[in-house]
């Protein structure tokens, strides 16, 4: 595929959200492909999360951050940045939580008991009106990297939006819509079910259904087809009209139809929810590389450039 090489004047953005639940979509390992891609197309790439509530983390400098946004930043070419995840809350088990604010620890070992999360958030971080504290972090982190690199590639949260759970719909909602809003970002869905789309979608606001301007489809199981003894020609000929028909149902384009890639299997989760092992930088940067050499012909991203451009 032609690479095309934007003229970068100012940093671009793109902004992957997930559909459904949220969680196990690949949000994490699309963001981690996305930055090695344009890394290989010669751009200076950073990884953000504004929100990221895992038990997996690293430390650099004395500054600990969610250890998926140190992955991405290696599948990127570049030193992991407390910037790329200002909030961490760090699940401890029995319900407590190390908190971080832009790397630094500002609660420990913090029990919200029963307090809702909105009331948790103003009790542990004491700030005048609610979420405030975390959205001018998030401003600060994304401004200062906007300056210092080309791209930035923002991972979402959860779902793109969650209805009906009161502070944490909201909460939520800062690492997501927010947050594309805070950056000025074109959004992409990603998903592993097309289907999922449509109600995605119709949750959002107006303003926010534009800013989405297309569509991943994320571990489609290529390998199982051709396992049942499918020619690979027709594999592709199937995947051109799913991209031909939902593109037109959905009113979005779909931008990649990315295979599923069995090494992942052998890798503990880039970004889990409990304790896990953590997946060695050398190993993960050797991993993506090849991946994203097989990954490359399944994504458009000439028209990714266009979109962010």
């Amino acid at each position: 595929m032609q690479k095309t090489k934007l003229k970068i004047m100012t940093a671009k953005k793109i902004m992957i959200q997930a559909t459904g639940f949220g969680t196990g979509v690949g949000k994490s390992f699309v963001v981690a492909l996305l930055c090695r891609l344009f890394s290989e197309d010669g751009y200076k790439v950073a990884p953000y999360k504004t929100l990221n509530l895992t038990p997996v983390t690293y430390v650099k400098d004395g500054r600990e951050f969610g250890y998926a946004q140190a992955l991405q930043a290696i599948a990127a070419g570049q030193e992991p940045d407390y910037r790329m995840n200002p909030f961490t809350p760090k699940p401890l088990g029995n319900g407590k939580f190390d908190i971080f604010l832009e790397g630094k620890c500002i609660k420990k070992n913090y029990d919200p008991g029963k307090y809702f999360i909105k009331r948790t958030l103003t009790q542990m971080l004491g700030f005048k009106e609610e979420f405030e504290y975390i959205k001018d972090a998030a401003k600060r982190c994304l401004e200062s990297l906007l300056k210092e690199y080309d791209i930035i590639c923002i991972e979402g949260s959860g779902p793109a939006k969650l209805l009906g759970f009161g502070a944490l719909s909201d909460w939520l909602d800062i690492a997501n819509m927010e947050t594309a809003r805070i950056a000025d970002a074109p959004v992409l869905f990603v998903t592993d079910n097309l289907d999922s789309i449509p109600g995605a979608l119709s949750y959002l606001k107006e303003e926010e259904r534009r800013r989405v301007k297309g569509v991943i489809l994320n571990k489609f199981r290529t390998n199982e087809f051709l396992g049942m003894g499918i020619k690979e020609i027709y594999i592709k000929l199937g995947i051109k009209r799913i991209k031909s028909v939902y593109s037109k149902i959905l009113a979005k384009d779909i931008l990649g139809v990315i295979p599923y890639f069995p090494e992942l299997l052998e890798l503990p989760d880039l970004d889990p929810l409990v304790p896990s092992p953590k997946i060695p930088f050398d190993i993960w940067g050797k991993t993506i590389k090849n991946i994203s050499k097989r990954a490359r012909e399944h994504i458009d991203l000439n028209k990714i450039y266009r979109i962010m451009y």
